[in-house]
This record gives structure tokens, C-alpha cells and sequence, in this order.
């Protein structure tokens, strides 16, 4: 039986537009705008009156950022396995959690880990100013104890091992070879794979930070109510009211072995 061709092209199209009468309509909107370049010609004018209104704060802020803290005895940069500054940093930061920490187990920290990447500038030789500080430790960071277990303490030292840059340490000692931790010294003693160890760091590594998964199962967390930076700062302020430089050496507290 034939069927006539304009009846279907009639079927079809009745399809199509019941199909279409159930699709709700598009919402066109038109957004216009306009691109301004911020450049010297179209930035807009000072506001004098406003620049008259912060300007004694800026010039109290200028004052405290270029107040000299202290006095270095060399340039210190960080490094690979292990640097001048990763362990000025790293040692200052265990002294300073010592000091303030009370445990209530009577069990002193351990050892303490930073990041590399957390350093963000070096220290020069000769005058340290508030400034310096606040460029090498911009973020405000914590300082906090983690208790790890045996097996977590392990994985941190199997993490330094594999990891690609010199990672600032405190209070180890660190023999690394083809990637695995072959040496290990915690304060002097060799590492105890039946113990719990205490460990200071700062609260963003403590979350997990640059892959630090073996602090997220902590038997204990603890902060000390006090950030990194204002470690560092205190640290300085106390050598040179001691009248002493800062200073810091290599003691091959991480190294490859062949």
C-alpha cells in the first residue's frame, strides 16, 4: 500500500513540533562590558585625601618591617639533602616547642619536620629585619606536636627518603640509600620500631600538606599556641639581646649513602 508522501512529511513535522512546544525556550541574555587597560595613562588619580589617611600607618608599618632583629654571620639558603637555613629553622623550631611544651605523659618532642617549600626566601649575611622574616615564613603557620605510632613514624622516614629535596630536620640523624631510609638516629638513638615518637610541625603539614599522609592518623595533636614565624622572630630578638649573631652549619644530619 502506498502511502502518501505529503501526509508523512505532515506526520513528521507535527513530531517535531509537539516536541519542540515541550523543550523549554532558551534564556538569551546579552552581557556587554568594557576592558580598561591599568596602565600609567588609565590608572585612576590618587586620592589625596585618602593617601593622607593610611599614611601613618603605612609609614608605622615600613618602621617595623625594616627594624633590624639581628645579625647573621653568613648568608644561609636552603638546600639539598640538607642547608644552612633548612637547619637554623628546623633547630629553632624544636628549641622553641621544648620550651613550651607540657606534656602531660612527661615525654619531651622527639624531632621536628618543616617543608622546603615552605622557606620562601634565604637570609643574608649581616642585618636580619622584621621584614626578611616575613618574606622567608609569609603564612600563619602553627607550630603543633603529632604522636605517631611506630608504623606512621616509619612512613615519614620512607617519605624523606624518597622525597626530592632536602626537607628541614631537627633532632635526626638520616642515612638514605637507593631511596630508602637505611640509617636512622632519633636523638642520638637508633630508631625503635616499637615506640611512638613525637614529632613538632607546622599545622598545614599536620593536615596532610605536600603529601604528608602519615600525620593524618595521629595517637595525638597538639598546639603549642605559637606560629612559626613568631618562633623565628622571638629566636632573633633573644640573640641580639644577647649581643650574639645567628648562625648555622652542616652536620650531615641527612645524607646519601653510596
Amino acid at each position: 500500500m502506498r502511502i502518501n508522501r505529503n501526509l508523512c512529511l505532515s506526520f513528521i513535522f507535527i513530531l517535531f513540533a509537539g516536541f519542540w512546544s515541550c523543550t523549554p525556550a532558551l534564556d538569551h541574555r546579552v552581557v556587554e562590558g568594557e576592558v580598561i587597560r591599568l596602565d600609567s595613562i588609565n590608572a585612576p588619580v590618587k586620592d589625596s585625601a585618602v593617601d593622607a589617611a593610611i599614611a601613618p600607618y603605612r609609614e608605622q608599618l615600613e618602621a617595623e618591617m625594616t627594624e633590624v632583629l639581628a645579625y647573621s654571620e653568613q648568608a644561609m639558603q636552603k638546600d639539598s639533602p640538607e642547608g644552612l637555613l633548612n637547619n637554623f629553622v628546623a633547630d629553632l623550631v624544636l628549641d622553641k616547642a621544648r620550651e613550651l611544651y607540657s606534656p602531660e605523659d612527661g615525654k619531651p618532642i622527639d624531632f621536628c619536620l618543616l617543608n622546603y617549600g615552605g622557606l620562601r626566601t634565604s637570609i643574608p649575611e649581616g642585618p636580619v629585619t622584621r621584614g626578611r622574616i616575613f618574606e622567608l615564613m609569609p603564612f600563619e603557620n602553627e607550630i603543633v606536636v603529632i604522636t605517631l605510632s611506630p608504623e606512621r613514624t616509619r612512613e615519614l622516614f620512607q617519605y624523606l627518603a624518597e622525597s626530592q629535596v632536602g626537607m628541614p630536620v631537627s633532632g635526626i640523624r638520616l642515612g638514605i640509600k637507593d631511596n630508602e631510609p637505611e640509617i636512622i638516629q632519633i636523638q642520638g638513638e637508633p630508631f625503635d620500631p616499637d615506640r611512638s615518637y613525637k614529632v613538632v610541625t607546622s599545622d598545614y603539614l599536620a593536615g596532610g600538606g605536600d603529601r604528608m599522609d602519615f600525620f593524618l592518623q595521629p595517637q595525638k595533636s597538639e598546639l603549642i599556641g605559637l606560629r612559626i614565624r613568631d618562633a623565628i622572630i622571638q629566636h632573633l630578638e633573644k640573640q641580639h639581646e644577647r649581643g650574639k649573631k645567628i648562625t648555622s652549619q652542616l652536620d650531615g644530619r641527612i645524607y646519601y649513602k653510596d
